[in-house]
């Protein structure tokens, strides 16, 4: 029997002596040091000299690595909460514990004065954990992040451990890093998180060939982990860096996993990336610093363990951005370390817009700055959803529900939203999705943020091709804290928190309310902005809707209205084409939509088109100041 990397752990290593099991372990070289001649004759006692030297070096070694005060336990970055106490949580409260440990149990400050007795000694650590082997059984095996908090533990602090504890922690580590790796093949992670699989496949073996790089098969094992983090990374991102939306959530995980293993590649001077990937994780980011607002939270990802904008800056380092790109620049702007951060605005070259179909996800962004205004869009899912922050306060965060009825009867979709059409340029990004509905309908959203401009337009559309009555509602989701009121004798809604104020124009609805006219736009209790429109006997409707959050406009009177258009001479009906006008004092706004392909260019407010959609504004001498043309 012997204990090997690309071999079974046998089942009778479990009741194997520390003696017995240490003679099992095969090596890469013939035994040579304490380490290994003392595992070769079940010498403990010189085993634990061995390793306990062996740990110091791989301590030192890693201290002197760029950031790794910043990386040290690192491996506590991916620690979930856990609702019930169980084995993960009471390792998770003794690597803290450890890590939270001065270098000696006696410390004296310059006062000459003792600090306090720290909640647990070195020797109560090494019982705890003793302890906790305890609980590691056949039928209850390591985890794979317990297996991350141990060698981190054995790398960190494993040579202050009492000689029993450290012999029983390597034991433990390399009897499950063998167990794991040797499994990869055959396990099912169908269900398992891409963070999760990253570390189970990548992360682990490329960090365990290291640690125990004296153990036969670790130099297979080094690749094994080099190439399925290079595969995961591969497979999950599109060509130019952009993460698939489905990882959104849990976003901070999966590129902490990575992050890790570029800080222990550095550690050990092994190259992880080849330069196609060091490319590649460069543009993801640069994606990922662009979807980060002005507290550095990163957009439709909640905050985990750490602090995004530390991940993102110690991402950017190690993926080798240069310190004088933007992104780096932003980031540092971001952690300045003062209480109350000073405002900033950083010149780039390239806008830091960007759109991938394959991942389902669009960012626009009009500056770096800490009062910029970010929206990201994901459609991966049966719904898109949307994260706005606007002068660097977060608005919008969610999923964009809808509900569509036909003649009384709800029609809905299968979820599967496209992108149709994508532009970015020194005026506004521009996005618009599409779904097919039963009954022949389907559903177009439009996205407009420009780059000057404090606002955002965002329209749904409804084209079928039979006459009916339709009736639908949008549901935009409202970050939380926000208040909403109603004007009292307009549509207009205001929209209000701490240090920020939006205006929210329902452009399809009167600007009156009228008891008889159909549609409404509130705040409901589920914190949405909820618009309701309908149309008697219409093929399609246009459901308009502008936020403006221009600090110069937010107490200028405002009015909008539906606009009359023409096709040769004759009136075109609201389900061929829709126009709307708003104005917020001296500012007009123009927003057009062919519903229905016309034959000649129509009119509207004496500006002829042959375009599907324009978004404009009016300047001083009522000329037209284009902000989207779209054929």
């Amino acid at each position: 029997m012997s204990i090997e990397f690309g071999q079974a752990v046998p089942q009778q290593y479990w009741s194997l002596s520390d003696e017995e099991f240490l003679q099992a372990v095969r090596w890469a070289s013939k035994p040579r040091g304490d380490l290994m001649k003392g595992a070769q004759f079940g010498d403990l006692k010189r085993f634990g000299q061995g390793l306990t030297a062996r740990l110091k070096e791989i301590a030192k070694q890693k201290k002197q690595t760029k950031h790794s005060a910043e990386m040290l336990w690192s491996a506590l970055w991916s620690a979930e909460e856990v609702e019930d106490p169980g084995r993960t949580a009471d390792l998770i409260n003794l690597v803290e514990s450890a890590c939270n440990l001065p270098g000696k149990n006696k410390k004296v400050s310059q006062s000459g004065k003792r600090k306090k007795t720290p909640r647990l000694s070195w020797d109560e650590v090494s019982r705890l954990l003793y302890g906790w082997l305890e609980q590691v059984t056949l039928s209850e095996p390591m985890q794979p992040f317990e297996l991350l908090l141990l060698m981190e533990l054995l790398e960190n602090v494993g040579y202050r451990l009492a000689p029993a504890t450290l012999i029983s922690v390597w034991r433990a580590c390399l009897s499950a890093a063998a167990a794991i790796c040797f499994k990869l093949e055959e396990t099912d992670f169908s269900e398992t998180p891409d963070d999760q699989v990253l570390l189970n496949s990548g992360e682990i073996p490329w960090r365990a060939s290291f640690l125990f790089s004296q153990v036969a098969g670790a130099k297979n094992l080094r690749q094994l982990g080099q190439q399925n983090l290079r595969d995961g990374f591969f497979d999950r991102t599109d060509t130019d860096g952009t993460p698939h939306a489905d990882m959104l959530s849990r976003i901070d995980f999966w590129l902490a996993t990575l992050t890790r293993s570029l800080f222990i590649s550095q550690v050990w001077k092994k190259r992880l990336w080849d330069q196609e990937a060091r490319d590649r994780f460069q543009l993801t980011i640069q994606v990922l610093v662009a979807t980060s607002n002005a507290s550095g939270k990163l957009a439709l990802c909640p905050v985990h363990t750490i602090d995004h904008s530390s991940l993102l800056s110690l991402a950017a380092w190690f993926s080798g951005l240069s310190s004088r790109s933007a992104e780096r620049m932003y980031l540092k702007s971001l952690s300045s370390g003062k209480k109350k951060q000073s405002p900033f605005f950083i010149q780039a070259d390239d806008h830091a817009a960007n759109q991938s179909d394959w991942s389902a996800l669009a960012v626009m962004r009009n500056y770096w700055s800490d009062a910029s205004n970010l929206l990201m869009v994901t459609w991966n899912g049966d719904l898109p959803a949307i994260s706005l922050s606007a002068l660097g306060k977060q608005l919008l965060e969610g999923r964009w529900e809808f509900s569509l009825t036909v003649n009384g009867t709800e029609v809905s979709g299968d979820g599967e939203w496209s992108a149709v059409c994508w532009n970015s340029d020194e005026d506004a990004d521009y996005l618009e999705l599409q779904m097919e509905l039963d009954g022949g309908y389907t559903l177009e959203r439009q996205i407009l943020l420009p780059r000057n401009q404090h606002f955002v337009f965002l329209a749904d559309i409804v084209n079928g091709s039979e006459a009916a009555r339709l009736e639908y509602r949008s549901l935009l989701p409202v970050s939380a804290g926000y208040t909403g009121s109603v004007d009292e004798e307009t549509h207009e809604l205001s929209l209000k928190t701490k240090g920020m104020s939006a205006r929210v124009f329902p452009l399809g609805l009167p600007q009156e309310r009228d008891f008889f006219q159909p549609g409404s736009l509130s705040l409901n209790e589920q914190g949405q902005i909820e618009l309701q429109q309908q149309a008697a006997e219409a093929t399609a409707l246009y459901v308009p809707l502008v936020i403006d959050w221009e600090p110069d406009l937010k107490r200028k009177p405002a009015d909008w209205s539906s606009l009359t258009i023409s096709e040769a001479g004759q009136i075109s009906p609201r389900d061929v084409a829709a126009g709307h006008r708003l104005r917020i004092g001296k500012h007009q706004l123009l927003v057009y939509r062919s519903l229905k392909k016309g034959e000649v260019a129509r009119a509207v407010l004496g500006h002829h088109t042959s375009y599907e959609s324009v978004i404009g504004r009016f300047d001083s001498d009522g000329d037209l100041t284009p902000l989207l043309f779209v054929e």
